[in-house]
This record gives C-alpha cells, sequence and structure tokens, in this order.
C-alpha cells in the first residue's frame, strides 16, 4: 500500500465520529468556557408547570411575595 492509502485509513475514524451509543441519546455541547451543557433527547414531553393561582401574573411565573419585616 502506499503512503497515500494509509494516511487516509488512519483519517477515517475521525472523519466518520464517535459512534451512537445504546440507550443514550443527548446532545453535548462544548462551550467558550470549558464547560459542556447536555440536551437530553427523547419522546417524552416535559412536564409543564402548575398554573399561576393569582392574578395578573407577569411573565408567566408566580413571583416571591417580599418580606417587608426585614
Amino acid at each position: 500500500m502506499s503512503p497515500g492509502w494509509l494516511t487516509i485509513l488512519a483519517l477515517l475514524p475521525m472523519a466518520i465520529g464517535p459512534l451512537p451509543q445504546d440507550g443514550q441519546r443527548a446532545i453535548v455541547a462544548t462551550l467558550c468556557a470549558g464547560g459542556t451543557v447536555t440536551i437530553p433527547l427523547g419522546d417524552k414531553d416535559p412536564a409543564l408547570p402548575e398554573p399561576c393561582p393569582f392574578k395578573a401574573c407577569h411573565a408567566g411565573g408566580c413571583r416571591k411575595k417580599f418580606d417587608l419585616a426585614q
């Protein structure tokens, strides 16, 4: 074999990338600061939060009451 074919064969695993693992479906994104974020992929819908029981709820979330006694 010529050295050119050996080079292509040596670089083939890097070109294909890692093979998917069974049972673990997620996207792993590397951040600029060196950390990672894992986003799970699945068929289940995440549980929806309970609706806010108060009137005039802003931004769809319940606000905490501020304790003036502090």
